[in-house]
């Protein structure tokens, strides 16, 4: 399974807004593998988003990347609807720009250098209408909840390849603490063999529930074939 290629989020909205930030260290079968930062927010119906991934320690190593990303647009609840998604990756000392400019919620896709290495089964962006990028997917993961708008997602991720299928549902809490199970699917742009590799993989995110009722994340785990990776806020 690929995870996500950002988990990383909001700018300040030019509106008055209270700005979330954060900082998670992100582990793989125990071993450091990076750090995701973010800064965000959300006012009058629109949502601006930017942050940081890194890898570090042997991932640093077997895979050197720093990716900076940023989006805006526009959400209600949970619902949310980008206009402009931007990218910068710097893999192995190469860098590569992407971006997203949606019309009529489907994304035009941009990439420099030009993406060589699509294959057939790689999914159209013409095709992606209603789905969001990357970015926008981690923000309604990430973000500060309340009650009500935790543990209650349903959002589909496209990062000009790949649609996937984010789903949260329920939860159970215990004390300050709520665990939310999750699920991540594979809907379009995968190979066959990938398909019947695995379509579904369970998640969880747990939230911190604060003072004044709103819901905090801590932690997200994914079971991946190469051992859990954890994502734990610093």
């Amino acid at each position: 399974m690929r995870l996500l290629p950002v988990l990383a989020l909001a700018l300040a909205c030019a509106t008055a807004a209270a700005a979330e930030e954060g900082r998670f260290a992100v582990s793989i079968a125990g071993f450091g593998a990076g750090t995701i930062s973010f800064q965000g927010s959300e006012a009058n119906g629109r949502y601006e988003a930017s942050g940081q991934v890194a890898s570090k320690g042997l991932a640093s190593r077997l895979y050197p990347a720093q990716i900076s990303v940023a989006v805006r647009g526009g959400v209600s609840g949970n619902r949310y609807a980008p206009a402009h998604y931007k990218e910068t990756a710097i893999r192995k000392g190469k860098t590569k720009h992407a971006t997203f400019r949606y019309a009529n919620a489907t994304p035009e896709v941009t990439k420099n250098p030009p993406d060589k290495n699509r294959k057939s089964y790689h999914a159209e962006a013409k095709d992606q209408k209603g789905t969001v990028d990357p970015m926008t997917a981690a923000f309604a993961i990430l973000r500060d909840r309340p009650a009500d708008l935790a543990c209650n997602l349903d959002i589909s991720p496209f990062d000009g390849r790949e649609r996937t299928r984010i789903r949260m549902r329920g939860g159970t809490r215990k004390g300050d603490q709520l665990t939310c199970p999750g699920t991540y699917s594979r809907i379009d742009g995968f190979s066959d063999r990938e398909m019947a590799e695995k379509v579904h993989w369970p998640f969880s995110v747990v939230y911190t529930v604060l003072p004044d009722g709103t819901h905090r994340v801590t932690e997200v785990v994914v079971p991946t074939t190469l051992g859990k990776v954890r994502m734990q806020r610093r």
